[in-house]
């Protein structure tokens, strides 16, 4: 069974927030994690930037945080003195390092935060806090857009794993279906081929051909992989893209119910070890939530 000890949501109050706020009440209804709800004020720190000569003190920072919360949090039928609730709110020069240092201190089991995506200079100051947070967090973080519908549920009702067959997408892929336990959800394994531009005049041997059968060995791989996980309940079904990955993998999961749960390294070593065009594209394009680490744990 999948289990989530702690989930860090960080909360403020901006629309993608308040839906990943949705998903973490979801999670706390389906699990017996706890959620952390935090705000972090962001006080730019250098020679030129000074705090005011009386800041608030920590303490009523996180009074007034609670309080602002309580109306979010009774939209999901929860109650800001739940035992199961804790808040916290502080100043940092950035956010980012906040949240992770936050994270290592209490073991979260997960972060989960909202991020504006692709809307122009937003997406580049939100985009990127999500991005440096994935970077150097040292749990799972779960990134959600803002809805374009405000009334649309934050549901999972499908999982969508790519595998390229490294280790880190293995992990990836046994979090992937636990997680579709946890909700009762199909879970869909990705692949990708990526078609080589190869000219013609290299021989009979076409890419097409070629591509082919590799195509082929890669659905029979990622079969082989999927066997673990089939059975009981859950429902696992496989396809195959031949293409770019982030689009084959975007065009996997249309729909703001398909949850996307991928690793951010692998074949390509250090590459994606720095979080990854792959997974970048991803995390700004994807219309569904999405769960990435940089290393997913495995079990024997």
């Amino acid at each position: 069974m999948f289990e989530l000890n702690d989930l860090l949501l960080a909360f403020d109050f901006s629309p993608s927030s308040k839906r990943a706020l949705a998903y973490g009440a979801d999670l706390l209804q389906r699990t017996d994690a706890r959620l952390h709800l935090m705000h972090v004020q962001e006080v730019p720190q250098g020679p030129f930037q000074r705090e005011p000569r009386s800041p608030v003190p920590t303490y009523k920072l996180e009074e007034e945080f609670e309080e602002r919360c309580q109306d979010a949090l009774s939209a999901h039928g929860l109650d800001a003195d739940d035992d199961r609730l804790t808040f916290n709110a502080e100043r940092a020069d950035a956010v980012a390092p906040a949240l992770v240092r936050y994270a290592e201190s209490k073991d979260v089991g997960m972060i989960a935060m909202g991020t504006h995506g692709r809307r122009g200079v937003e997406r580049a100051f939100y985009g990127s806090v999500a991005e440096e947070t994935l970077r150097t967090a040292p749990t799972p973080v779960f990134t959600v857009q803002s809805p374009d519908d405000e009334e649309a549920a934050a549901s999972v009702e499908r999982i969508v794993a790519p595998v390229d067959f490294s280790n880190p997408s293995r992990g990836a892929l046994q979090q992937a279906g636990r997680l579709a336990t946890i909700y009762e959800a199909p879970l869909k394994l990705v692949h990708v081929v990526e078609t080589p531009d190869t000219p013609s005049v290299y021989g009979p041997e076409s890419p097409t051909v070629t591509s082919h059968k590799t195509k082929e060995k890669a659905e029979t791989a990622l079969e082989d992989w999927g066997s673990d996980l089939a059975g009981g309940d859950l429902t696992v079904s496989y396809v195959v893209h031949r293409g770019e990955p982030a689009p084959s993998i975007l065009r996997s999961a249309p729909h703001e119910t398909d949850l996307v749960v991928m690793a951010t390294r692998g074949l390509r070593g250090v590459r994606r070890a720095m979080l990854g065009s792959v997974t970048e594209e991803v995390l700004r394009e994807a219309n569904g939530p999405v769960l990435a680490a940089r290393d997913f744990p495995t079990s024997d």
